[in-house]
This record gives structure tokens, C-alpha cells and sequence, in this order.
């Protein structure tokens, strides 16, 4: 089996949250009126199915790019954060763009509770 490239270990994961806890979490606080969503979960059946999706329906497809985003709506207009994919191609021009019109993935599950740290 390929190991990834981009693989961290557990405590540079708990460092970048720890730094997001720091440097992020008041001000997401503060926009959201109330604690924030800290993560997004998505079943490897859903992530799987994402990209044998793009696949079949983008030829040029070589990655994914994951925003953040916010789930607002009339109920709730400030939201909460979400992470949502897109997928990216070779356009022949430049490398790792968004495919325009493209299928995106997000609806994945919040932390438990939302605002919940890492590790959950």
C-alpha cells in the first residue's frame, strides 16, 4: 500500500487544533453567536462514492479542494461552519483548479457537541 503524501501524526493533529483553538475559535464564536462547529464528519462510504463519482463525470479530475463554508439559513442566518469538496483538474492551463460546474460534496455530521476538540 502508497502512503499518502500530507500524512501528520496524531500530535500534529492535536497541534493544529490546538493552534485553531487559539488563534480562530473566539472570533468563530463571537460570527456564530454561539459556539461553532469545530468538524466535519463523512462516512468512507459517502468520501468513496465522491470520488468514483467525479471521476466518472470529470475526465481531467486530479484532486479535491475542501473549503470551509457556513450552513446558514432563515432560521439561523449566522450558521455554522461547515467543510465542503469540490473537485479539481488539469486544465492543460493551470494545475489543481476547481472543475466549473462540478458536483461538491458537504451534509457531513458535526462534532459531538458541535464545538467539541480534537480528538472527539
Amino acid at each position: 500500500m502508497i502512503k499518502p503524501n500530507g500524512i501528520i501524526s496524531a500530535s500534529e493533529a492535536k497541534e493544529l487544533n490546538d493552534n485553531w483553538t487559539k488563534l480562530r475559535a473566539k472570533a468563530n464564536d463571537l460570527a456564530a453567536g454561539k459556539p461553532d462547529n469545530r468538524s466535519s464528519w463523512y462516512s468512507l462510504e459517502d468520501i468513496e462514492a465522491f470520488i468514483n463519482l467525479i471521476k466518472q463525470e470529470n475526465k481531467n479530475v486530479n484532486g479535491i479542494r475542501f473549503y470551509l463554508g457556513v450552513q446558514a439559513s432563515e432560521n439561523d442566518s449566522k450558521g455554522l461552519t461547515t467543510v465542503f469538496m469540490v473537485p479539481t483538474e488539469d486544465n492543460g492551463k493551470e494545475k489543481n483548479q476547481d472543475i466549473p460546474g462540478a458536483n461538491g460534496l458537504d451534509r457531513g455530521h458535526n462534532g459531538y457537541p458541535p464545538n467539541a476538540e480534537y480528538p472527539q
